[in-house]
């Protein structure tokens, strides 16, 4: 089974020159982030363009860049020259104040949060949005750290229920007109008992959107609620991203170097539909010829007119 990792779509718009007339050209650059990883959950870094057929609507695409973006070894989550937007969603319902191991939900989703934006570049920028019944924007767009780590620290449960999805799309809402890589990083428990926004509603926006969601989920640390790990799972999926559901501290170490790890080890292909930009969806497939891989990528796209 295929499981997609992130698509964005750039029009990038050109302009002629002849004889003094201006005239407008569209050239319409589908652009693909692909991850993969072998048998052992190892991160693969020296693909080659030679061993990718990708398809569009079961048409074979010519793939006209093929970037390597693994990154040397370094304290960066994104590629040179494009900058990197994250909203981190964080939970702070009632449920957010179980223990585990004698730590709240919320201090380990803090940390986490942390871990993550110690990762960030200086030309990066974050914000932080709290939900519980509702979703507040704590802190604006910034590239500045600091006051986005003291909001962060001054975060505190309310006695509040849980719109999860409500606050999901507020966050796409927050960044679907930033330019780059865009990553909605939830932390909660999964449970939503809250939101007006139904479930398909969410799915098919994010799935329609630019935008990647890393999901943490802090419900395996303390039950086996289905419901709450297939909504984590399913937004990340349907996005090309991750889900995790650590079951002790220390696997949550691991789970956090994993992550980092994800968004070092990715590859950007590029093409250029054979059909026209005509709003439909296009569905979206991609092979490698080496063996024993699986692949992550985001599923398709809507080609906007």
């Amino acid at each position: 089974m295929l499981f997609p990792v992130l698509l964005i779509l750039f029009l990038f718009p050109a302009a002629a020159f002849s004889q003094g007339i201006q005239e407008r050209v569209d050239i319409d650059i589908v652009n693909v982030y692909l991850s993969a990883t072998d048998s052992e959950q190892r991160f693969v870094t020296d693909l080659k363009p030679g061993e990718i057929i990708l398809k569009e609507d079961g048409a074979i695409q010519k793939i006209e860049h093929f970037t390597n973006l693994a990154l040397e070894p370094g304290r960066s989550l994104g590629e040179k020259g494009v900058p990197l937007t994250v909203a981190f969603v964080i939970d702070i319902s009632n449920s957010m104040n179980a223990t585990i191991h004698g730590q709240t939900k919320i201090d380990i989703v803090k940390s986490a949060a942390l871990r993550l934006l110690d990762e960030l570049r200086a030309e990066d920028k974050m914000t932080l949005i709290a939900f519980g019944e509702t979703a507040t924007q704590v802190t604006p767009l910034t590239s500045d750290k600091k006051p986005f780590e003291q909001e962060l620290l001054f975060q505190g449960v309310e006695l509040q229920n849980t719109a999860l999805l409500d606050a999901v799309y507020f966050a796409m809402e927050k960044l679907k007109q930033e330019f780059g890589r865009k990553i909605i990083v939830v932390c909660s428990d999964g449970e939503d008992t809250a939101s007006y926004l139904r479930f398909d509603e969410v799915l098919s926006n994010l799935v329609a959107s630019d935008i990647t969601v890393l999901a943490f989920g802090t419900m395996a640390l303390t039950s086996s609620s289905l419901k709450g790990h297939y909504i984590l799972e399913r937004l990340a999926q349907a996005s090309g991203g991750y889900a995790f559901f650590p079951t002790s501290m220390s696997m949550l170490e691991r789970m956090m170097e994993k992550l980092r790890q994800g968004m070092r080890s990715q590859y950007s292909l590029g093409y250029r539909p054979g059909k026209k930009m005509d709003g439909t969806w296009r569905k979206i497939e991609i092979r490698c010829t080496r063996p024993g891989l699986k692949l992550r990528y985001r599923e398709g796209y809507h080609a906007k007119k």
